[in-house]
């Protein structure tokens, strides 16, 4: 008997992995945002659906922050152009949110009094108040947003695995890793630009993975244009974009061959930039630098010349995109002492409040795994160490906030993810995998366990609270004197690390942040989702199930 599989089972598996991450996503999503970051987002996308300006925007007066002024108490930058992008986030990041918000304003999937909390929900009534004055459309963007684009990256994994050569098997098992064992999860929870971003990196290079394979151009056109729109979703996909750009210029020996390679990639990439400097011009008056009466003289140059973006802060920065401002940022890796330097490197692999290897105990496995991965494609391994070392030295010592604030572990490291995960595919082709299998599970259980904490409450309520206030961990004394970045206990202690306390809160108080969960009930809610699960692995079951054909049949 000879086993067969159809080459068309892998579409079919794709599909199946995409429903089966957004069901578990889907029901596991909160319906709303956890940061400010999201805020301005949402907002610009609901102006984008609505066409209408908010009713606090001013012609001629308003700048960026201006519906948050406390984040430009000074007021500087240049006056706003149009009152539908005034807002300091990404308009591409907030276009990806209108076709979700617009589904809900022209068909009303839910309303005002589809949900409805109460005490019997939770317990602060601030905390019910402000999730029932919420904008329904934001709501539906919020519910359905994250699920969507994570479970695609999911997806996009799983055809990635399989462009690396890796066996079905090998490739469904590093996928159902980084869909639940990692901060995919947790973040696909979030209307964050990560997520987006992480799809949009991912099928940049499985386009470049493709080119590798079949050396067809057009792959080489595809990849730069998806990296090039995650580039303008968020700006750090850059360090992506270079290391690909350089590989392709030493990795071909024919100048004939580095040539078109080089070319088919920059195009897009050019066109993407062009776009990216263009773009500022048509959400602000560039030309007019309004300042409030007291300023200094000096906040024109920093605003016109980015000299010193820390001094006046997002509102000069977002206005004014550049390369140099972005190069300046990674040269001050250079001037940070070393010692700190260090510190930040170790914190954002093992500080207990926000370490890499902490909130993704799997990715410990990349002790091992790189070795295994550069036996056999060293070319590719030397590529992802350098995503990993630019990804690094950028994000911890261009910002205090390198460890990604109140996000769930080291956010800023999260497009590495899946990245930090393809070697583990090249230990289970070619090691015995029943013995390192154990070794997997048992890291994998412990990061789903970790999600699972996540996903299941409002962490940055309940467990961090908020600024000014005495319970959770914003109570602890060092806050009350930090002006913005984290104080060191929460990041460098178990004892107040936000895991800990997300563990402890999920035990002893747990107040569920499920949004279906609430609308169904705890019975229907439990029936449907296990059904939909059933289902879905059923059929993949099915589809990966090999079928036997007789040894005739075959030489027939």
């Amino acid at each position: 008997m000879t086993l067969e599989y159809k080459k068309h089972n892998i579409r079919k598996i794709f599909f199946l992995i995409l429903g089966l991450a957004f069901i578990v996503f889907l029901f596991t999503s909160d319906g709303h945002r956890y940061a400010i970051d999201e805020l301005h987002s949402s907002e610009m996308a609901y102006r984008m659906t609505t066409l209408e300006p908010d009713p606090a925007y001013v012609q001629d007066e308003s700048k960026v922050f201006f519906n948050v002024p406390i984040y430009n108490p000074r007021n500087v930058g240049s006056l706003c152009a149009n009152p539908i992008t005034c807002y300091p986030a990404s308009v591409f990041h907030s276009a990806t949110q209108v076709p979700f918000m617009a589904a809900n304003h022209y068909m009303n999937f839910i309303s005002s009094e589809t949900l409805v909390l109460d005490v019997e929900d939770f317990r602060d009534p601030h905390y019910i108040h402000w999730r029932n004055s919420q904008n329904v459309d934001v709501v539906f963007m919020e519910l359905f947003y994250g699920p969507f684009f994570s479970s695609l990256s999911v997806a996009i994994f799983f055809l990635i695995c399989i462009e690396q050569k890796f066996s079905r098997t090998n490739s469904i098992i590093l996928t159902l890793i980084l869909a639940f064992s990692t901060t995919v999860w947790a973040y696909s929870n979030t209307s964050l630009n990560l997520v987006p971003g992480l799809f949009f990196v991912l099928l940049g290079y499985l386009f470049f993975k493709k080119f590798q394979n079949l050396h067809q151009y057009r792959f080489l056109i595809f990849s730069s244009a998806a990296f090039g729109f995650g580039f303008l979703i968020r700006s750090d996909v850059i360090l992506f974009i270079l290391p690909i750009w350089i590989f392709l210029i030493v990795s071909h020996s024919s100048f004939k061959k580095k040539l078109l390679s080089v070319s088919f990639f920059s195009i897009p990439s050019l066109f993407v930039y062009y776009i990216y400097k263009t773009i500022p011009g048509l959400r602000y008056r560039l030309d007019i630098v309004s300042l409030p009466d007291d300023a200094a003289i000096d906040d024109i140059s920093e605003c016109d010349l980015i000299k010193n973006p820390a001094a006046t802060g997002d509102a000069c920065t977002l206005e004014n995109p550049s390369a140099y401002t972005d190069l300046t940022f990674f040269m001050t890796a250079f001037s940070v002492p070393f010692t700190e330097l260090m510190t930040r490197i170790f914190g954002i692999f093992f500080a207990p409040g926000v370490g890499l290897f902490i909130f993704c105990p799997i990715l410990l496995t990349i002790f091992f795994s790189f070795i295994d991965y550069f036996r056999k494609n060293r070319a590719e391994c030397v590529l992802i160490l350098s995503f990993f070392v630019l990804n690094i030295i950028y994000h911890t010592a261009s910002t205090g906030g390198w460890h990604g604030l109140v996000g769930w572990g080291p956010r800023y490291l999260f497009l590495m993810i899946p990245f930090l995960l393809i070697p583990l595919g090249a230990s289970l082709e070619q090691r015995n995998r029943w013995k390192i299998l154990p070794i997997i599970l048992i890291l994998a259980v412990i990061g789903a366990f970790f999600n699972t904490v996540y996903v299941i409450q409002d962490v940055a309520w309940f467990v961090w609270s908020r600024p000014g206030t005495e319970v959770g961990l914003f109570g602890l004394e060092g806050f009350k004197t930090a002006q913005m970045y984290l104080v060191s206990d929460v990041i460098w202690t178990f004892q107040y690390s936000q895991l800990t306390h997300s563990i402890i809160t999920a035990f002893e108080q747990l107040q569920h942040d499920i949004y279906i969960l609430h609308i169904l009930g705890p019975i229907p809610y439990s029936i449907i989702f296990t059904f939909s699960v059933s289902i879905l692995s059923y059929l993949f079951y099915r589809v990966f199930r090999p079928k036997k054909i007789s040894q005739g049949s075959l030489e027939n």
